[in-house]
């Protein structure tokens, strides 16, 4: 094949060569002043990635050169290049020198300029007007984008343009080296155009097909991988992705097309040029694949891509690149996404361009270039610190202020374009170009710029919520050797910024830790608008921490806290939850109440800070504060069962009260809502609670009693007053006179009034000998109700002298067998009762059953010395005990009764029900009055 090549090369290319000229000289030879072409192919002049000399052109001892790339690259060029040499003098060198200038200048009109020589004859011009020319003239043979026009490829490591190598005759030959400014349309771009004699094209050829078999012969069967890619229609660069050979021997892909996937839609791409340019890949070789003509890589379509920083798979054989999440523009800068970067100033950027932009397609990622002597090192993630955090004001409209981080550099000067800042797995580089930090200077990553404040920052296009309640978790990497430091929030801290639906503070970061920003080094630009923030500025970090009161908690719907301050007083308050939780805000001056919310309510008022969702969850049974009146650490906590309890279904806010108060509720209703006693930012108007102590008649209160309070005892029919005297601070004790004018075993209560009481309050004071502990309202079979009923006095009671009656109806109560002749049941598990007896010993226990009922479920504390009872004539309890009803049992008295126990109170002032399922019975806690519904415990049958 090497054979039959080489013949048509010689056949071809014989009709070309002048035979009278000199045969190709390597260079070193000697030169004239015509000039000479040295084509190189295989061979590296260096093995290191510093790019010093950008310069095409070069001067030694007489011998002037035009390389093919600028003289870095040459030397590290193992692909096709070219040298042009001849003697001349300086003169010649600076007029190139002025050409190269001109030909890289951003200029809508390019100057004239023209040179000849010996033998050569160079001009100045743009493309649309050479290849008109050109075309008109014709060539012989062609070397464009690595191939010869009759279908030999060379292969190059770099993917940036070569000059184009054309012979127009026999003898004349020219050489076009094309601009780098990518900002002009392909046609106005410029380019120097160099006429003079051909070189010996059938060495050169020979040198390619021996160069290309022995690699063909030794590469590896593999695929590339992605190393770089951008899109960014307003960039000059336009649209690209770049595949590099990342080993350092030479491989042959073994496919020759792409495949894009996109959320689950793939679409593939093949182009003759892949197998032919992209048969062989150099060490550390590039592919560019491009939608722009002027980058000389492989033209593709745009649609592929036009999702590249989407999370588009793209696979090239074997190889498969997962794309991330990317934002190519950032402000007024343009990135690259790079698989191996290095400090934007120090990338070697070969194309010109308008834009601020950090990337090199076409070249390895890691090629830096010379640094300018005395430039600053590039920063460390280490001396970057965080000063200062604000989530931003964007979503009004009235008050766009942009959310920003705000850092220090605590080192020495030095380039932040070394540095990517990581946020939510997304990647930021600092800068496109050498950004000059110095030391102890701050700076902010904003997502907009503030114009006209003259500080240093950079446009980002990060998110931020619009409620956020601490600094977001961020990385700071450097570029090259991804040495990294993180930050990451203190889970368990939250700063309330949000005041009166906007986010009026920053969190300051300082040698006392996070907390809002104060007051005192507050930017008054924004101050006066009640925001307090500081962009660009560092704060010492002094603040005064303040103690408060806790004053009122609505655990309902718009659930809200309150505290309470002296007024005059400004600072930061902390309080903290029973989770561990920490939460700080910044009490403003003036301020006696600061309500805190979870969200807008037209309930909780404007003037609140929005606390994070689920703050007040069933767990909620804590706060931990220092306290106003003591200065020291309060912890004040509660059950969050007495808690719905004690809010009277939901209506009302609760004071916080000494234990064993726990909480005073509210006792005027809102304003912001009807039916609603809530006070969120206002006065406090609690409620009097009264707790019944021991000994006997002895009480507890959250607020002074005074004239207007009355308390009576009776038994829900008659009562008597009763004198109330203090025992010291909130302690009292109620006298009578003796003897009391009721039954010594009727049930007794104490009737309290007052107007700072919700509703009159009642304590049940003396009960009967026999109590009712348990009640079965709603069995799974209607007829199988029961009550339980136990002596709790030192003597027997005879129970057939006792009624028992519901809302509706009452019985009289015999022994089962007094009813049911010889008839002994027994329970669904077994249970045996006494069945004949009426008489309840001191300390046992009876169980009265509907007459109609079989096989009852009993609980495990049913004991075989139970009597079993039932109604003496109706066919059920009362006319059917149901769930929430109340329930008596009274002791006869002649023709009347007298009140022994009951499950309701419906004598007492303070009610209650508890309503079951079926299924379900209630049982009195062990030690419980049996006044409150939290006395008593729910149990389930198991059907």
């Amino acid at each position: 094949m090497r054979k039959q090549t080489l013949v048509f090369l010689l056949f071809f290319l014989g009709s070309c060569q002048n035979k009278d000229k000199a045969p190709f000289l390597l260079f070193g030879d000697g030169f004239t002043e015509t000039p000479k072409l040295e084509f190189q192919y295989g061979s590296l002049e260096e093995a290191r990635d510093l790019t010093e000399n950008t310069s095409f052109t070069s001067f030694d001892s007489g011998i002037f050169c035009l390389h093919s790339l600028p003289i870095s690259l040459y030397r590290l060029e193992l692909g096709g290049k070219f040298k042009i040499c001849w003697k001349t003098d300086e003169a010649v060198l600076n007029k190139w020198k002025q050409g190269f200038s001109l030909l890289d200048a951003d200029s809508s009109e390019y100057p004239s300029w023209n040179l000849k020589g010996k033998g050569w004859a160079a001009s100045l011009t743009e493309y649309g007007k050479w290849k008109k020319e050109s075309d008109k003239v014709g060539v012989l043979l062609e070397w464009d984008s690595q191939i010869w026009s009759n279908g030999l490829v060379t292969y190059q490591t770099f993917a940036i343009p070569h000059p184009l190598f054309l012979q127009r005759t026999t003898e004349l030959c020219e050489v076009v080296f094309p601009t780098k400014r990518l900002s002009a349309s392909l046609n106005k771009r410029t380019l120097i155009s160099l006429e003079f004699p051909c070189p010996d094209l059938i060495e050169i050829a020979e040198k390619i097909e021996t160069q290309n078999e022995e690699w063909l012969s030794e590469c590896e069967q593999t695929e590339p991988v992605v190393s770089e890619l951008f899109r960014h229609s307003e960039s000059s660069y336009q649209r690209f992705i770049e595949w590099e050979n990342p080993k350092d021997s030479v491989i042959c892909p073994s496919t020759h097309s792409l495949e894009w996937e996109k959320e689950g839609t793939i679409k593939s791409y093949h182009s003759d040029l892949f197998s032919k340019r992209t048969k062989l890949l150099l060490p550390g070789g590039i592919v560019l694949l491009s939608d722009d003509p002027g980058f000389s890589g492989i033209l593709i379509p745009k649609e592929f891509l036009a999702d590249l920083g989407t999370q588009t798979i793209v696979r090239w054989g074997n190889s498969e690149y997962h794309d991330s999440e990317f934002f190519f523009r950032q402000g007024n800068e343009f990135f690259s996404n790079q698989s191996k970067p290095i400090s934007c100033r120090d990338q070697f950027q070969y194309w010109n361009s308008k834009d601020l932009f950090c990337g090199n397609p076409g070249l390895p990622n890691q090629m830096e270039r010379e640094v300018k002597e005395g430039s600053p090192l590039g920063c460390q993630p280490d001396q970057i610190q965080i000063t200062e955090f604000y989530p931003g004001n964007h979503f009004d409209s009235g008050m766009p202020i942009p959310a920003y981080f705000e850092f220090q550099n605590t080192g020495d000067n030095c380039d932040g374009s070394a540095l990517d800042w990581i946020f939510e797995d997304r990647v930021y580089p600092l800068s496109a170009t050498e950004w000059n930090l110095p030391k102890g200077a701050t700076f902010l990553i904003t997502r907009k710029l503030w114009l006209g404040w003259d500080l240093l920052e950079k446009e980002k296009p990060f998110s931020i919520p619009k409620v956020v309640f601490q600094i977001p978790n961020f990385i700071w990497e450097e570029r090259k050797g991804k040495n990294r430091k993180e930050f990451q929030s203190v889970p368990p801290l939250h700063h309330l910024l949000r005041l009166k639906d906007q986010n009026r503070f920053s969190i300051v970061v300082g040698s006392q830790g996070e907390h809002p920003h104060g007051r005192k080094e507050a930017s008054s630009n924004f101050l006066q608008y009640g925001f307090q923030i500081s962009p660009g500025s560092v704060n010492n970090d002094l603040v005064e921490s303040l103690p408060l009161d806790f004053l009122e908690y609505n655990p309902n719907q718009s659930p809200f806290l309150d505290f309470g301050f002296v007024g005059p007083e400004e600072g930061l308050v902390s309080f903290e939850r029973e989770n561990g939780n920490r939460y700080l805000f910044w009490k403003p001056n003036g301020i006696q109440f600061q309500t805190l919310a979870t969200f807008p309510s037209l309930c909780n008022g404007e003037n609140f800070y929005q606390l994070p969702e689920g703050f007040f969850s069933d767990s909620f049974s804590s706060l931990r504060y220092q306290g106003r009146e003591s200065g020291g650490s309060v912890l004040f906590s509660w059950d969050p069962r007495i808690i719905k309890e004690r809010t009277l279904g939901g209506t009302r806010s609760l004071h916080p009260e000494p234990n064993p108060f726990v909480f005073s509720r509210s006792l005027f209703p809102s304003n912001q809502c009807n039916s609603d006693f809530r006070s969120p930012g206002t006065s406090k108007h609690r409620s009097l609670e009264i707790e019944r102590l021991t000994p006997a008649f002895t009480y507890l209160t959250n607020l002074p009693l005074g004239n207007q309070t009355e308390v009576r005892l009776g038994n829900g029919s008659a009562n008597i007053p009763l004198v109330i005297q203090t025992s010291g601070g909130n302690t009292y004790t109620l006298s009578f006179g003796s003897p009391l004018p009721f039954f010594p075993e009727e049930q007794l209560y104490s009737y309290f009034s007052d107007p700072s009481l919700i509703q009159p309050k009642s304590f049940l004071e003396r009960k009967g000998p026999v109590q009712l502990e348990a009640i079965y309202p709603n069995p799974k079979e209607s007829q199988n109700e029961w009550i339980y009923l136990c002596n709790r006095s030192e003597s027997a009671e005879d129970l057939s002298l006792y009624l028992v009656e519901d809302e509706m109806s009452t019985d009289e109560l015999v022994s089962y067998q007094t009813r049911f002749t010889n008839s002994s049941p027994v329970g669904l598990g077994g249970q045996t009762f006494e069945y004949s007896s009426t008489i309840l010993n001191p300390g046992h226990c009876a169980w009265i059953v509907d007459p109609d009922g079989k096989d009852w479920y009993f609980p495990i504390f049913h004991s075989e010395s139970d009597l079993l009872l039932t109604v003496k004539s109706t066919q059920t309890i009362g006319n059917g005990i149901s769930s929430g009803e109340f329930v008596q049992v009274r002791k006869k008295l002649g023709q009347t009764s007298k009140l022994i126990s009951s499950f309701g109170h419906k004598e007492s002032h303070s009610p209650f029900r508890i309503p079951v399922v079926t299924g379900e019975f209630l049982w009195l806690k062990s030690g419980a009055v049996g006044i409150s519904p939290d006395d008593f415990e729910i149990f389930r049958e198991e059907f």
